[in-house]
């Protein structure tokens, strides 16, 4: 039975040589509400985003871009639910008339994979591309019992211990009451008190559904009016992160590598990340999606993200040539400048910098570095 589509809310146009950007939106939850809301805005006159209103809401969920054609649609992840994924499909046929010809994987996070199944119900002759990496995520391939995506299995068996854990970090941040926290008590609470059960109940509906397709360094598709070149950089935030880009539109879309407005530091390969992020530099692009968060005009974050990857790799670097070790560094390392930049004074965002990026890649670069001959890092 398929859930009734929401209203849609659709944005001005947005065009490169003139772009509109919407507000950061606010960080806390909207008490209540489905954790798959979506809403929809127009980038270009046919390249159109749905996104949910509030980027930082925990869990997180994925940005899904439409790229719509003459005879065909072609889409960029395929969202974080079924549920989601349907409401999207619904808005596809209303703009078009086309199908869904191809749907890319930027990589294999649930937030971005987890509606695909609903694209080949829709669309039975849909193309599912990704990275080997991606696939072999979806499947398990490789993974052992318990890791990769089978954390879906686990919210539909049991919530309890996600609840006992988020309940602990909640009485933790009552007890310290450092300023702002119960905006960030807030955002916490709407997950554990609403938003898992939600959850949990959708996971049941859930079909890992691979990709069908896999591909290596690059792959053009050529459409009347565009060109759109699906291609590997390098490690992102998976080892299979692609990136797609539209040179006759000027836009580019980076999956997870790129996300507003905190990023991820979740990468395994932070050094190679930073380089792939140069590489991404190098393409012609006025406009680019990012994996998560508010549409960004031009390079000016993603030369704000690369310049904080350089930071904390300069001040680990600093930290192990005076002997520390992994705890002695973590606690060296200072990024207030930096968590204040990206926070901008809201105690929510700040809380999502320390958690989703500066404990992760810290931790990772050193590893990274201490995994390097000492006359290479």
């Amino acid at each position: 039975m398929r859930l009734t589509v929401l209203g849609r809310v659709t944005l001005p146009l947005v065009v490169a040589a003139g772009l509109v950007l919407a507000g950061v939106a606010s960080v806390s939850a909207r008490t209540g509400t489905d954790p798959w809301l979506i809403e929809f805005r127009q980038v270009t006159e046919d390249i159109h985003l749905a996104y949910r209103p509030v980027p930082l809401r925990y869990q997180v969920e994925g940005n899904v871009t439409l790229i719509f054609n003459e005879t065909d649609v072609v889409v960029v992840d395929g969202s974080g639910s079924p549920r989601a994924a349907r409401k999207v499909i619904a808005y596809i046929r209303e703009q078009s008339p086309h199908p869904v010809s191809v749907l890319i994987n930027t990589h294999g996070h649930g937030d971005h994979t987890l509606g695909n199944q609903e694209y080949l119900l829709a669309f039975p002759n849909v193309e599912i591309l990704a990275r080997p990496e991606t696939r072999d995520y979806i499947t398990g391939e490789g993974y052992p019992p318990g890791r990769g995506i089978d954390y879906v299995r686990q919210i539909a068996e049991e919530t309890d211990s996600r609840k006992r854990a988020m309940n602990e970090e909640i009485q933790r941040l009552e007890t310290e009451a450092a300023p702002g926290h119960e905006a960030i008590v807030a955002n916490l609470r709407e997950y554990v008190e609403h938003d898992i059960d939600v959850r949990q109940r959708e996971y049941r509906t859930v079909n890992l559904t691979p990709p069908t397709m896999t591909m290596e360094r690059r792959l053009t598709l050529h459409r009347a009016n565009r060109a759109i070149d699906i291609l590997y950089l390098g490690p992102g935030d998976t080892h299979g992160d692609l990136v797609v880009h539209l040179p006759d539109d000027q836009v580019v879309v980076t999956g997870d590598m790129v996300v507003h407005p905190i990023p991820f530091g979740f990468s395994r390969d932070p050094l190679e990340w930073a380089e792939t992020l140069d590489s991404l530099a190098l393409l012609e692009f006025d406009v680019l999606i990012p994996g998560h968060g508010d549409v960004q005009e031009g390079k000016a974050y993603l030369r704000q993200v690369r310049a904080l990857l350089g930071e904390v790799q300069a001040q680990v670097r600093r930290a192990i040539a005076e002997g520390l070790d992994l705890e002695g560094v973590r606690a060296l390392v200072d990024l207030s400048a930096e968590r204040e930049l990206f926070s901008q004074g809201d105690p929510v965002l700040g809380y999502y910098f320390t958690d989703y990026f500066i404990s992760p890649n810290v931790t990772r670069t050193h590893n990274a570095l201490t995994a390097k001959p000492p006359e290479s890092r």
